[in-house]
């Protein structure tokens, strides 16, 4: 009897069709239809879970995308950590003057700030008694950027994920996401942003972080629905996104720290008041004596180009001579919402005043 033989003989007849490969193929499920129609009673029936609405009234919702934008260096990426504090004080607390509706956790994707950065800001609300070791998550910046398109970077992302499990996926900024403001690849990303998220978890709201348009001297402040419009890049991401928060600096003036918190969108519900609030050592406190009658009515604030009459107040007429970089200081008190080098431009002997202005051994001098 051979080796071979003898192997064979020795196992008994239940343990080899054991090892043996099984003939039967796994069947797998059918997709799911692509199209269904449901009576009103579909609708009418369904119940909302009650850990889907996050905060406010379906302004931060489970698989819906909400966005936050502003202009640079406003406090985006704050108010994103400070959504982990509202996750983990949970409901009978507030969030920008929203209520909080449940626990949740936050796991932030970021290629905007770095390591010193965020280490200075995670200080300063520690200092505040905030322990967020199992609330919040944050990437440093990835050293390939954000790719919701590179398979690699969406099967380590998905890894991550279902570890976390979080009740909001927030996106810092959305400019480090595309490679270009065209429609088409602004439905890429947010389709592969869907698409990313684990079946096996609950849906997470997803926060997008996304820049305000350039705005020039003499454009006219939006307000309410019209900031929508004031998203950089491509119509999509405004109508991609079931609600939407623009947060902007009350003037230009770097000293003033009052920033307006505007809720543009809320297709599910009311989009409520603006509010006015302090950018504070790591969070927000609530601005109580701002002066609305003043704002409405331009204020300070109001976007207009730099015109004969401020350089007449700010050289009195003719009767102050000032070097250029005190009359710059000036012109951009007097005219806080211009930009510094519209400030310049105005003062320039061959521009636009160049007949009302004249420099002598360094000082300016106006000419009514």
């Amino acid at each position: 009897m051979t080796p071979e033989e003898r192997i064979i003989t020795y196992i008994p007849e239940p343990v080899t069709e054991t090892l043996s490969a099984p003939s039967a193929e796994v069947q797998e499920e059918p997709p799911p239809p692509r199209i269904t129609f449901e009576p009103p009673s579909f609708y009418l029936n369904y119940v909302v879970p009650p850990d889907a609405l996050l905060i406010g009234e379906h302004h931060f919702v489970r698989g819906d995308i909400t966005v936050i934008g502003g202009v640079p260096g406003c406090g985006k990426s704050r108010l994103l950590t400070s959504l982990a504090i509202a996750g983990k004080l949970g409901p009978g607390h507030e969030w920008m003057g929203l209520s909080v509706n449940a626990h949740f956790k936050t796991a932030i994707i970021q290629n905007e700030n770095g390591l010193v950065r965020v280490r200075n800001e995670l200080r300063a609300i520690q200092v505040q008694g905030h322990d967020l070791d199992d609330w919040l998550h944050i990437t440093p910046p990835p050293p390939f950027g954000i790719g919701f398109t590179d398979p690699v970077f969406r099967e380590e992302l998905q890894v991550w994920l279902q570890q976390i499990q979080p009740g909001i996926l927030a996106i810092d900024p959305w400019n480090r996401c595309v490679d270009d403001d065209k429609a088409r690849d602004y439905r890429a990303v947010i389709e592969a942003i869907h698409s990313v998220i684990p079946a096996e978890i609950p849906k997470p709201a997803i926060v997008i972080v996304h820049h305000l348009r350039k705005q020039s001297l003499g454009d006219p402040r939006r307000r309410g629905r019209d900031l929508l419009n004031e998203l950089s890049g491509s119509y999509i991401i405004g109508s991609a996104c079931r609600a939407a928060f623009v947060l902007e600096p009350v003037t230009a003036q770097g000293s003033d720290d009052r920033l307006l918190f505007t809720c543009a969108k809320n297709n599910d519900g009311p989009m409520g008041e603006p509010t006015v609030w302090h950018r504070r050592d790591g969070l927000f406190a609530r601005c109580t004596d701002f002066d609305w009658d003043e704002w409405e009515n331009g204020g300070p604030n109001k976007r207009r180009a730099i015109d004969l009459e401020d350089l007449a107040a700010v050289f009195e007429d003719g009767d102050k001579t000032m070097s250029r970089k005190e009359a710059a200081l000036a012109l951009q008190s007097h005219c806080p919402a211009s930009a510094r080098s519209s400030v310049y431009e105005a003062l320039r002997t061959d521009g636009r005043f160049s007949r009302h202005l004249s420099e002598v051994s360094g000082f300016l001098i106006f000419r009514p």
